[in-house]
């Protein structure tokens, strides 16, 4: 979405992030489609990302599986980092996802395996791959631990774990009405997906996988302000309908919203955080 292509917060669907547990039965695939490469650009995240490829040592001939790849943004990238002589498989649960991820592998020219798999259930060998990584996936999940345990399994004793993923308690906004900012982003933490906290326990887990030298960094990242919008505008909403806020205040939170959006004033972001370390 361009500049001059601002969203129209009173018409455009919201973002509801509960929806990316199961796409593909979502009657708008292509708007998350669109946010989720809107998020994919944020400048604070492509740190992270790159902060994760240098401390697995990811490069050529690196066997590397992307877990819960969506439809491949950093498998394609991935893919052409580990060539000559390496090889990146990337899985999601979305069938929809998966389709796109290799249609877009295949009008590139890319060389990446794109599969249907269940994070929790991995279909490989165990020391399949030197780096395994997951970004922005395990909060969805049932079982977040089951799926570091496969990550742990699937990866070669001395090979490489990454793990992208936010603190949904950080959630900031600068709706000027703090009672109502901490009534709607609480609402947004405990609801929006499974586990909005995980990031607060998975050092211990990984340590208690055997996983070592575990090395954590964190980036504030600063949303892009037509996707804080359409996001934040969907919260407000959402914590309306489950009755957290009332219909006056829903309807201040949306008008605040897009006139903060309108003047360019709009600020958000939220913190996440790159775990890695070393298997076995």
């Amino acid at each position: 979405m361009s500049s001059t292509d601002t969203p129209d917060t009173e018409t455009d669907p919201d973002i509801a992030l509960h929806d990316f547990t199961d796409l593909d039965h979502t009657a708008l695939p292509a708007t998350y489609v669109a946010a989720l490469e809107a998020f994919d650009r944020l400048p604070l995240l492509r740190e992270l990302k790159a902060l994760g490829i240098e401390r697995t040592g990811t490069g050529p001939g690196s066997r590397v599986l992307d877990v819960g790849c969506g439809f491949g943004l950093e498998t394609l990238r991935l893919a052409r980092r580990v060539q000559p002589g390496g090889a990146v498989t990337g899985v999601d649960l979305s069938a929809d996802f998966v389709a796109e991820g290799r249609r877009r592998a295949a009008a590139a020219g890319v060389p990446a395996a794109l599969l249907r798999a269940d994070a929790q259930h991995l279909p490989f060998a165990d020391a399949s791959f030197d780096v395994t990584r997951i970004e922005r996936v395990l909060i969805y999940l049932d079982d977040p631990w089951a799926a570091l345990r496969e990550m742990v399994r699937v990866t070669r004793p001395g090979g490489a774990l990454a793990v992208i993923t936010p603190d949904f308690d950080t959630n900031t906004v600068n709706v000027p009405d703090r009672a109502l900012a901490r009534a709607v982003l609480a609402h947004e933490c405990d609801t929006a997906v499974v586990h909005g906290l995980l990031a607060r326990d998975l050092r211990g887990h990984v340590l208690d996988l055997g996983v070592r030298d575990v090395g954590i960094t964190s980036r504030m990242v600063v949303f892009d302000p037509d996707l804080a919008a359409r996001y934040f505008t969907g919260v407000g909403r959402a914590a309306g309908a489950a009755g957290v806020i009332d219909e006056e205040a829903t309807a201040r939170w949306v008008a605040t919203i897009a006139g903060l959006h309108r003047t360019d004033r709009l600020f958000a972001a939220i913190g996440y955080y790159l775990f890695t370390g070393r298997v076995g």
